[in-house]
């Protein structure tokens, strides 16, 4: 079977050593604060040491949804959901983090993915690019502003 994507990237060099970005942006009660198209995310159950299953609540559109994420941690260099269950239209993230002496370069993916030729595109088009509250760019800037205000 054929999965059709739709994906959008950025890049930002954070002056802080990358073990402190890691568990900052990877802490699900800081991520509202850096992304704002989540409104809370809510542990359901870890299912193994680097596996976690929760549910995060989006916004979109003046409502709040809550979908069930895979989360993959693998500190300090990766993390990473992919929506459950929903075989037709599935969002999915990738955060990694590179050590650059003292700084860290954060890479920021997003998506969606379906079977269904076209359907990821014009989905993930319509919520990144219409719906969106702010660029991943601004995402990824806010992280940095909340990061290095923490560095000691």
């Amino acid at each position: 079977m054929n999965i059709w994507r739709y994906q959008i990237c950025q890049r930002l060099k954070i002056d802080a050593p990358v073990e402190q970005v890691y568990t900052l942006a990877s802490n699900p009660q800081m991520v509202p604060s850096y992304a704002p198209e989540i409104a809370r995310i809510e542990v359901v159950r870890r299912l193994s040491e680097h596996m976690v299953l929760v549910r995060s609540y989006l916004k979109v559109a003046r409502l709040t949804f809550g979908f069930l994420y895979r989360y993959h941690y693998r500190p300090p260099t990766y993390y990473s959901g992919v929506q459950e269950g929903n075989g037709l239209l599935r969002g999915y993230f990738i955060l990694s983090f590179k050590s650059c002496g003292s700084s860290t370069t954060v890479s920021h993916t997003e998506g969606m993915l379906s079977p269904i030729p076209l359907l990821a595109w014009i989905v993930g088009f319509v919520y990144f690019h219409i719906m969106s509250r702010g660029s991943m760019r601004e995402e990824l800037s806010r992280l940095k502003n909340i990061v290095e205000s923490w560095v000691v």
